[in-house]
């Protein structure tokens, strides 16, 4: 930060109001050009909203508070902790799965082990008899890949598709991990890890919003007003021009007053380049419908083997953990002194806290946990689904509104426009109705009665914004050669 803006900083913390590059002027002593400068360092730093009065001036808003715009908010902070404790109890707790699926796969190997000794004595004993053996050798390949594919805690595959979930919306979502056996089909241990946690969701670049701008602007010779901000990203009028001052701030751009009083960014910097490098891609609001959230993503037959298997851990966990194992031996007229192996495990349970901590507590907690964690991600992801379902309407009414470019509406021309695509589910009047008193809120809209007595909605500003920004780009000549190379030199 230059000494200019240190000392607009120090004057502005005495009292933290919305000002002009003239007031800013007024109380350092500085020229309103080096206002102007501090300013715009200070946005580069401190998140700002941008204001415009019907005179033309612009007023910055820097909050009551000062705000780093890399810092985070309190609950920010909280929301990260509790990510963080989320992710290592799932990895400690798929560790534990992971050692509980290798203990029945040495089982398994032993079984296989007996299997393979006695296939070999009986081709030795064909051999001695004159018999011609098997030319089938014995592919252990698969046998590794099994075992290893236990410890791949990654459930989701290499590729992504789109799905559509009940209401027709389009999502992405990963591809699921192969099976071992049949690549078709799901991977089995896959299938265990989401029957606890669930399908990973597709992940975003956090960055992926101004990446999508930065392009955006390349194609739209530069300039950008905060309505189509909003319809890029969904933003609300005051994330949407906090946003629009951190993208001046992140690529040098300027804000810029047309003649008829409509603020845009001018980005001059972002034209200039060889134009090798692609940049990110463009994609409106609309057209990113939210991904359904999946309690496992699994088939019914699996769902119900892992929950048998489940099942079946937690009742013996329980006999050995509650002693009644030893009840139902002596149940059975069987003598704890005995050579049988049930009355040995149930003498050993009734004498050893040990046996009862490994073959009762332990796998008993790990039961319980197994059916309790996709118990109460049920209840999370019957909300979060209705939530998204709300916001997937959002999207089809902003594609509406920027459509018509935020012209006067009533209720029931939106419904009839909103409902044209007939592969999503259908609005209602009403529910178009109680979104449209919401979004006038969010992007500073108004509503009237027409002459026929009905409420209509419209959005000034946006039609203002977007027919400016229209005309601007008409009349910009934009001159982004970078001439001849002057300098080439190995460094």
């Amino acid at each position: 930060m230059n000494a200019l803006a240190q000392t607009l900083e120090k004057k502005i913390r005495k009292q933290l109001k919305p000002f002009t590059a003239a007031e800013a002027a007024a109380v350092t002593g500085l020229s309103i050009d080096e206002a102007k400068d501090a300013v715009d360092d200070l946005m580069k730093r401190y998140a700002c909203r941008l204001q415009l009065t019907e005179n033309g001036d612009l007023i910055y808003d820097f909050g009551q508070r000062l705000r780093r715009r890399d810092a985070k908010s309190f609950a920010e902070v909280r929301q990260d902790i509790l990510n963080w404790l989320w992710r290592a109890f799932k990895v400690i707790y798929k560790a534990w799965i992971t050692v509980t699926l290798v203990v029945y796969f040495v089982i398994f190997i032993i079984i296989t082990i007996l299997i393979l000794i006695a296939a070999t004595s009986q081709r030795g004993d064909n051999r001695g008899r004159g018999g011609r053996s098997s030319a089938a050798g014995i592919n252990l390949n698969g046998l590794f890949e099994l075992f290893f594919s236990i410890f791949r805690w990654n459930t989701r595959g290499g590729g992504m598709r789109y799905r559509t979930d009940r209401q027709g919306y389009p999502y992405r979502h990963y591809q699921p991990r192969p099976g071992v056996i049949d690549p078709n089909k799901k991977n089995f241990i896959a299938s265990v890890y989401d029957f606890v946690f669930g399908p990973e969701p597709v992940k975003t670049d956090p960055l992926s919003n101004h990446k999508e701008v930065a392009e955006y602007l390349r194609t739209q010779k530069g300039v950008v007003v905060t309505a189509e901000l909003q319809a890029l990203a969904g933003w609300d009028a005051p994330r949407a021009d906090v946003f629009f001052t951190d993208c001046l701030a992140r690529f040098q751009g300027e804000a810029q007053v047309s003649e008829n009083g409509a603020v845009y960014g001018q980005f001059d910097q972002l034209l200039r380049g060889t134009g090798y490098l692609q940049g990110g891609q463009i994609e409106y609001y609309w057209n990113e419908y939210e991904p359904e959230y999946e309690l496992n993503g699994n088939k019914s037959g699996h769902n119900l083997f892992i929950g048998f298997m489940n099942l079946f851990n937690l009742g013996f966990s329980f006999l050995f953990a509650s002693g009644l194992i030893t009840a139902l031996v002596d149940n059975a007229g069987m003598s704890n002194s005995s050579g049988d192996l049930v009355s040995l495990l149930a003498f050993s349970a009734a004498s050893s806290g040990t046996i009862s901590l490994l073959l009762g507590w332990i796998p008993l907690i790990f039961s319980l946990l197994f059916f309790l964690i996709p118990l109460l991600r049920w209840f999370k992801i019957r909300k979060q689904n209705r939530l998204r379902v709300q916001n997937n309407i959002r999207k089809r009414l902003y594609k509406i509104l920027f459509e018509t470019l935020g012209q006067p509406k009533t209720a029931t021309e939106i419904t009839h426009r909103v409902n044209q695509n007939g592969s999503v589910a259908r609005l209602s009047e009403k529910q178009v109705a109680q979104n449209m008193e919401t979004l006038v809120l969010d992007l500073k809209g108004e509503t009237a009665v027409s002459e026929s007595g009905q409420i209509t909605y419209a959005f000034p500003l946006l039609t203002l914004e977007l027919s400016e920004i229209e005309r601007l780009r008409r009349e910009r000549q934009v001159d982004s050669s970078l001439g001849n190379i002057t300098m080439d030199e190995e460094v």
